[in-house]
């Protein structure tokens, strides 16, 4: 039906109606230029009815068009009209484009344009918007005073709190305002959803999880706090009173801070703070006992509105002057509480209006509230959700039951899986869950082509409650967790393939149902065997979503218990190997990593698993290598070289590793053909991280070592190539960790070294831009550093935050070229006067690479002490130790050094007048290089030589 179109003669049939286009040819509706998401049986549907605009359209019809050859129940078809109408905002009456014809079908009622145009012309693709994180505004009855003042506390504090009872609206409130208030946030809005969470220990989590901050961060509040310090953001805190005290510890540590960002909370209590300005969310407007009232007046309160729009969804219900004073009485008894309303509101299809206050009153008992007694809106609401849940059939409280084991949405296969151990066959599930959101008690959304349920907070509880007391756990939450690992077990297999960013966003909605999973797993009665499982399957979620403390404490308990139940040899290998690589990413490179990765190899050579002893023997390399235990590190990549790696999956990082620590070693015309062979081989990005296996994507972690070898051997112009390919690869992947590396590792170094003050100013930003996202702590003074070198090549004297960079390197541990930073800080001291220092720092460079095996850059350190004894007045010791310097960047092939030294010899050479001697030393030198020739160093030696040579000329 929707592939219908003019296309005999390359024509394709558009339809137009309000601000929407409908292109049945190519699945596609647009308002304006944009696309709307809709689910492919929405888009059937609304296919059939426009092309039969103005006429009856059976539901039969519908039916056979959305789900040809297959039974569904009615209620399946009520679901995906509420949702479509949503979709086109049609949730007015009288409706704008589809009207229910009650018992018969539907009718699109708004004016239709038919045309034909070429096909292939451009459009918006249906993948060019994103669904925006912070949800969308919902339709709101009756609320603008509140929003109002929610505006107007917002313009002069930084912390309003929407309170008020279940169930009354706060949510939607809330939502209206933040969208509302939106231009006045430049930073943007941030929403926190903590009714999926019932531990308040797993608030920072969620809180940096909705603020995109990524990394590990020692405490994830105080990274939440300082990342919105500095930012003009709102922050939607909604469902605060289920972990109040932590919701209340944020709330005051955001205040303490200052800065601009605000906070909006929707709780059933204040947070109770010093700072906190409340807006009390009050029952919806009811008339009064015995006010007379017509179709007309009584849809001026607000109660009755939402009524008649609720019933009018479901069953195309219309208001008659009639009907009025029994909708009246029923929002009276219902304390005008909104979710109540709805819940009532659906029942219209199944009792007339007029039955409904009686069959409040005889199940809910609301005739023995006192007069004068306060309503208790909260009670009202559930008993209300009771009364409906009553009303259900056995398959339909049975699933609502089972179903409130999710804690967020999920799909039908979710909840058929669950249901399979009631047991209820699939088609029973289907129907039973259109019962359900037909009824209110399940809300219903389109999600791309799939249809995702979600049970709201109260309903939730009180399903929950149910599912306790009737002895249901003990079915349910196995169930749910065995299809949480049936799930992630599925999605470590798509991570394969998958492009990052969709499976990022396919499976990172699960992770509150994870967390309930695992906290059932491992708790009293739970199944610790089938969390351990499940924690290993989930590695490559908390990986991509750079979830890593979550991660850490998560693989920490599961190796715990793993001492203590069966667990599989691999298993425990791969939380091992998990463990050692997120501590890579901590404040500092203590000893006990190293452990952690030899129990790692230990357990994997146990399990037999030659791919995981690779990755965790390539994982050790990377540490020795950051700690500065190169020789050490070659050797360990020595032994493996050509082990067993069938698949071919490791052996490019070991070989990777080994060149790179040989190469600090000063191996570097060995290291450079490794790396060039691989360069070659691994020429493009694929797209996946496997961050839980090998950490980076090949193409940018070769191009995180060649640049470093390439411009000591003089190729300075591949080497910033390399390296900017690195930073830019890992920016198009959105891969954060790997950009972050580029630039430590490849960008900024040699962007100092080659004297490009604007690429070392850009890639410093980045670089620091990053840490905010994702804030790995070994990064922070990495970025410190190249920021003060950059302020000291302009002419700065930074070397007070260049020394102060360097001792967070040693603290850290993270002592990897460390004599390059101390050498280039005593250069820098040397040039403001501060010999004394000066000659101290070089001394500790000197150490520093000897201890560590950095041949390296032993020229360079040379060469610097060598300007600094001159400066000294130590003239021939000077001399010395350039010569000596010279050999040393020959003897391994370090021609970016060897210029240096060079031209510090025929500059001195030239001083004296020695102007042969010096074209003697820097000419053959200078002509051994083929690119990079507008770099710092190539520069002054051509001006250098032209002075050496004209000096030359006048000599003889």
């Amino acid at each position: 039906m929707a592939g219908q179109s003019n296309d005999e003669a390359g024509w394709e049939r558009i339809y137009a109606f309000g601000p929407y286009r409908l292109i049945p040819s190519r699945q596609r509706l647009l308002h304006g230029n944009l696309p709307v998401r809709l689910g492919g049986r929405a888009f059937e549907l609304l296919c059939l009815l426009v092309q039969r605009s103005g006429t009856l359209v059976d539901k039969k019809d519908l039916m056979a068009a959305a789900w040809p050859d297959t039974f569904v129940h009615d209620s399946n078809l009520k679901v995906n009209m509420h949702n479509l109408r949503r979709s086109l905002g049609d949730t007015q009456m009288p409706p704008t484009y589809i009207a229910t014809i009650a018992g018969r079908g539907y009718r699109f009622v708004a004016p239709v344009q038919v045309g034909d145009r070429p096909m292939g012309e451009d459009e918006a693709a249906p993948g060019d918007v994103e669904p925006r994180s912070f949800p969308a505004a919902r339709e709101m009855v009756g609320r603008d005073t509140e929003v109002a003042a929610i505006l107007a506390d917002l313009r002069a504090h930084r912390h309003v709190s929407v309170v008020g009872a279940g169930g009354i609206g706060k949510t939607t409130v809330a939502l209206a305002a933040a969208h509302a208030f939106e231009a006045d946030c430049p930073d943007g809005l941030c929403f926190v959803d903590l009714a999926t969470i019932d531990d308040p220990l797993l608030l920072p989590s969620a809180l940096v999880a909705a603020l995109g901050l990524r990394g590990n961060p020692g405490d994830l509040l105080a990274a939440a706090v300082e990342h919105l310090r500095g930012r003009r953001m709102l922050v939607l805190l909604d469902s605060c009173e289920h972990v109040l005290p932590a919701a209340t510890l944020f709330a005051g540590r955001l205040a303490a801070a200052g800065g601009a960002a605000l906070l909006l909370a929707t709780s059933r209590e204040p947070l109770r703070l010093a700072d906190e300005h409340v807006v009390w969310l009050d029952a919806l407007a009811v008339p009064p006992p015995g006010m007379p009232l017509t179709a007309a007046t009584a849809l001026g309160f607000s109660a009755i509105d939402l009524f008649v729009r609720r019933a009018a969804e479901w069953s195309g219900y219309q208001l008659v002057d009639g009907d009025c004073a029994a909708i009246a009485r029923v929002c009276r008894a219902l304390d005008g509480v909104p979710l109540a309303i709805e819940l009532v509101a659906a029942k219209v299809d199944q009792h007339p209006v007029g039955t409904l206050p009686a069959m409040l009153n005889e199940h809910l008992g609301f005739r023995n509230r006192q007069a004068g007694t306060a309503p208790l809106r909260h009670e009202t609401l559930m008993e209300t959700i009771d009364w409906s849940y009553r009303l259900l059939s056995r398959d339909e409280a049975a699933v609502h039951r089972l179903v409130s084991v999710f804690a967020d949405a999920f799909e039908q296969d979710d909840a058929v899986a669950i249901a399979a151990a009631a047991p209820l066959a699939p088609v029973a599930v289907a129907v039973a869950l259109g019962g359900l959101v037909a009824k209110s008690l399940l809300a219903a959304q389109v999600d791309g082509p799939a249809l995702r349920y979600r049970l709201l907070d109260s309903t939730r509880r009180h399903a929950a409650r149910r599912r306790r007391e009737e002895g249901g756990d003990v079915r349910a939450l196995p169930a749910h967790a065995e299809r949480l690992l049936a799930i992630f077990e599925h999605a470590e297999e798509e991570w394969h393939w998958r492009d990052t960013a969709e499976w990022t966003r396919l499976y990172r909605r699960r992770l509150p149902d994870l967390r309930a999973a695992l906290a059932w797993a491992f708790g009293e009665g739970g199944d610790a065997a089938l969390g351990i499982r499940l924690t290993v399957a989930a590695i490559p979620l908390w990986f991509e979503a750079s979830l890593m403390s979550e991660a850490q404490a998560a693989v920490e308990r599961a190796l715990d218990r793993a001492a203590s139940v069966p667990c599989d040899d691999l298993l425990e290998a791969k939380l091992a190997g998990f463990r050692a690589w997120s501590m890579i990413y901590t404040r500092t490179l203590l000893p006990g990593i190293e452990a952690a990765w030899r129990d790692a190899i230990a357990l994997a050579q146990r399990a037999g698993s030659e791919g995981h002893s690779l990755r965790a023997q390539v994982g050790l390399c990377f540490f020795l290598i950051q700690t500065g235990r190169m020789a050490e590190a070659a050797a360990y990549a020595e032994m493996f070289v050509g082990a067993p790696d069938a698949a071919g999956a490791i052996t490019p990082e070991i070989e990777r590793m080994r060149a790179w620590a040989r190469a600090f070693g000063g191996e570097l015309a060995e290291s450079r053909a490794v790396l060039d062979r691989l360069a070659a081989t691994y020429d493009r990005p694929d797209g996946r991280s496997r961050m839980a296996g090998i950490q980076v994507d090949r193409f940018i972690g070769i191009r995180c070592y060649l640049p470093f070898v390439a411009w000591l051997g003089g190729d300075a112009d591949t080497a910033a190539a390399a390296a900017d390919a690195a930073v830019s690869a890992a920016g198009s992947l959105g891969h954060i960790v790997s950009e972050s590396n580029a630039l430590g590792l490849a960008a900024l170094p040699v962007a100092l070294w080659t004297g490009d003050e604007a690429a070392l100013d850009r890639y410093t930003a980045l670089l620091r831009a990053n840490l905010e996202r994702e804030p790995i702590a070994l990064w922070a003074p990495v970025a410190r550093f190249f920021a003060a070198a950059l302020a000291d090549l302009r002419g700065s004297d930074a070397t007070a935050a260049m020394r102060e960079a360097i001792d967070g390197l040693l603290e850290a541990r993270f002592t990897m070229r460390i004599g390059m930073h101390l050498g280039l800080l005593a250069d820098a001291l040397a040039r403001h006067g501060r010999l004394e220092e000066a000659i101290a720092t070089i001394a500790d460079a000197h150490r520093y690479n000897a201890a560590q095996g950095e041949r390296w850059c032993h020229a360079e350190t040379q060469r610097i002490d060598a300007a600094i004894l001159e400066r000294a007045g130590q003239t021939a010791a000077a001399e010395t130790l350039r010569r000596a310097a010279l050999a040393d960047a020959r003897a391994i092939g370090a021609l970016a050094f060897e210029l240096r030294v060079a031209t510090d010899l025929a500059a001195q050479r030239v001083d004296s007048g020695r102007f042969a001697e010096a074209v003697t030393l820097l000419a053959p030198v200078r002509r051994r290089f083929g690119e990079g020739l507008a770099t710092r160093d190539l520069v002054a030696a051509a001006a250098l030589l032209r002075r050496a040579e004209a000096g030359k000329t006048r000599s003889a």
